[in-house]
């Protein structure tokens, strides 16, 4: 018997099919049968678009999948579609601090929902500073957004001839009239949590400041003196850089100087983190020994036991705000620097 060959099998039958096109702007024109600019006007907010055929361009667009090529709209308005997001301090500061964790999850979120992305940097040093203010104002990225900045900050002086839009978070002291800046009223809030410390404690009471060359930690010093009134003393004052370390260090400081030490209002939640393991260390209980007071209820403020009685720094509002006046700047839209001062509240917990 015969046995017949066996069947060869042709390339094409291997294939893979074509991948399917892209739909354009054309394939949506053509469904809804109407011009091109007219789906480019609905797609860019749809002024000047009768709502029926608004409704014939929306229906094509979902039947075909099509979706706006961003890189093309960026590149044809000449952007980048990036965002800088620059902490102006060490690089273990990103990692530690959860407030810079949170600042970069709500931007990076915001900027996705137009198509953008963000680069995050740090500035340290002058060489740094140099290389950093040339690369932002070189156009590579659309805008930038400025977090920890120091007295006089002189990438901010770098800065000041150029356009570049840009929002600081926090005050820049020396450049408060120059630069918009987003921020919460720093001596206020601290006064309000230092006063409650205060009224909850007999005898002594320090405080573990952040880096006095930045706003935030010069204000809190001053809203902590302004609490304690008579009580301030100048010897229960450790300057702390904002880190753990630093608040643990701080504490170790002031109990040596005044082992009665009653009360202790820390100017972050995360130097409150490394102050209490330093009063457990020793052998003082919280609050029942010292009662302790942090700043921002950031996520450190419930890694601790007991849990930080501390001030809300509404960081996520303070991101979308400074989202929102760089677009204005991007846009165009924003001719002067632009002030906003949120509001925080205190919030009782176990530590005080």
């Amino acid at each position: 018997m015969a046995t017949s060959a066996p069947r060869s099998t042709s390339p094409a039958q291997h294939s893979t099919a074509p991948a399917r096109r892209r739909p354009t702007i054309e394939d949506v024109a053509r469904l809804a049968g109407v011009s091109r600019g007219t789906v480019s006007r609905a797609i860019n907010g749809g002024r000047n678009v009768r709502p029926a055929v608004l409704d014939k361009v929306n229906a094509a667009i979902d039947a075909l999948g099509y979706s706006v090529n961003q890189a093309a709209r960026n590149l044809a308005q000449g952007r980048t579609g990036s965002i800088a997001f620059v902490i102006s301090d060490r690089e273990e500061s990103l990692f530690e601090d959860p407030n810079f964790g949170l600042f970069a999850r709500v931007f990076s979120r915001e900027l996705r929902k137009t198509g953008r992305h963000l680069l995050i940097t740090t500035a340290q040093g002058e060489q740094e500073e140099n290389l950093l203010g040339d690369y932002l104002t070189l156009g590579h990225v659309d805008g930038a957004l400025l977090a920890l900045t120091h007295e006089e900050e002189p990438l901010l002086g770098r800065l000041l001839p150029y356009r570049l839009p840009l929002v600081v978070l926090g005050k820049p002291l020396g450049f408060e009239d120059a630069f918009s800046w987003v921020a919460i009223d720093d001596e206020k809030a601290a006064c309000t949590v230092a006063r409650y410390l205060a009224g909850r404690v007999d005898g002594p009471v320090g405080t573990v400041t952040g880096p006095l060359h930045t706003s935030s930690g010069r204000e809190r010093l001053d809203g902590c003196k302004r609490a304690l009134g008579g009580r301030f003393r100048p010897d229960l004052v450790a300057t702390g850089d904002w880190s753990l370390r630093s608040g643990h260090l701080g504490a170790e400081r002031l109990l040596a100087r005044e082992p009665g030490l009653r009360g202790l209002f820390v100017a972050s939640d995360l130097m409150a983190v490394g102050a209490i393991g330093a009063l457990r260390k020793a052998g003082r209980r919280v609050p029942e020994d010292v009662a302790v007071v942090g700043f921002d209820n950031s996520a450190a403020a419930t890694m601790v036991e007991p849990a930080l009685t501390t001030m809300r720094n509404p960081i996520e509002q303070t991101a979308l705000e400074a989202l929102r006046i760089l677009d204005g700047q991007i846009a165009g839209r924003a001719r002067r620097p632009v002030h906003v001062l949120l509001s925080s509240e205190l919030v009782e917990r176990g530590s005080c």
